[in-house]
């Protein structure tokens, strides 16, 4: 007699930290592209403005969503803690893209990857994080990279090249209120009011600033930009609400090689030996174990 076992099916699930690094690299990855989109549009329209439109068409997005759910789409835990994120999401986005308004696309981007610098003692001092000497060795390979991509020079270190520094810290302090409203609130209620008092916040200023309508064109890429927006932003709260900040840290240095890669497809520049081992070194960072055992 011959008997068939049946056959289990084995699914491969990611670990729970692993799954956080691939989350928080889509936004990065979406986040990346919303800075292509908008070297794009600065050169037409004040930044501010672009602000205004891009979180009004963001919040849109989200309405349906929240209105589905309910009461629970609108409910807000933390209101103070979110108007502390939509504050800060302002200067971040008045300093992103002025930066990228003034300096070459690449070199811009390269600076922005200081934030990783400000994450750690921001994450000690205000989650209570503790970090590893696995997790600084990670960040500082993931620094390197950025630092041998950006090869410092005098074009990157002008009054524009500070701007971009502020950036760099501003996105720091971002990411670690983000990661308190990863902390405390539901997504959907947390991205809608977010937008909505970013919107509100920049909505004179826009008005002060505007130059010309915007056209059909313009407006087009814009809603792509608010697309990617909240792509970017639930991925990273998603990330942030399952590992630590200091965990993740080393994912965000993947802007720098995928704005390379943007700029091989997008500019035609080829990046240098140099540049490639930048890159390698980022990945290796992202990815490097970092001494405990992974949750999941």
């Amino acid at each position: 007699m011959t008997f068939v076992l049946p056959m289990r099916v084995v699914r491969w699930r990611p670990g729970r930290r692993l799954a956080a690094i691939f989350l928080m690299i889509s936004g990065v990855a979406a986040f990346s592209c919303i800075d292509t989109l908008t070297k794009v549009l600065t050169a037409r329209h004040a930044p501010v403005m672009l602000i205004f439109v891009q979180n009004s068409l963001a919040a849109m997005m989200v309405l349906p969503v929240a209105a589905m759910k309910g009461s629970a789409g609108f409910r807000l835990r933390s209101p103070r803690l979110l108007a502390i994120r939509a504050g800060v999401g302002v200067v971040v986005s008045f300093l992103i893209f002025t930066s990228l308004s003034l300096l070459p696309f690449a070199i811009a981007v390269s600076l922005f990857q200081l934030e990783t610098f400000f994450v750690i003692p921001l994450a000690i001092l205000l989650l209570k994080e503790k970090a590893s000497w696995h997790r600084w060795l990670a960040v500082a390979l993931g620094l390197f990279g950025a630092l041998l991509i950006l090869r410092p020079g005098s074009e990157a270190f002008q009054v524009a090249g500070l701007v971009a520094v502020a950036a760099a810290l501003a996105l720091a302090t971002k990411n670690i209120v983000l990661k308190m409203l990863a902390m405390n609130e539901a997504f959907v209620p947390a991205l809608f009011w977010m937008y909505v008092l970013m919107a509100s916040m920049t909505a004179a200023p826009a008005l002060l600033f505007f130059r010309s309508p915007i056209g059909l064109a313009d407006l087009g890429l814009l809603c792509v930009s608010a697309l990617l927006v909240n792509t970017s932003n639930f991925c990273m709260l998603k990330a942030f609400s399952m590992a630590d900040a200091m965990v993740l840290t080393p994912a965000l240095h993947m802007a720098l090689p995928l704005a390379v890669m943007m700029g091989l497809v997008v500019f035609d520049e080829w990046p240098q030996p140099i540049v490639w081992a930048g890159i390698a070194l980022i990945f290796a960072a992202t990815f490097m174990p970092t001494g405990r055992k992974p949750e999941g």
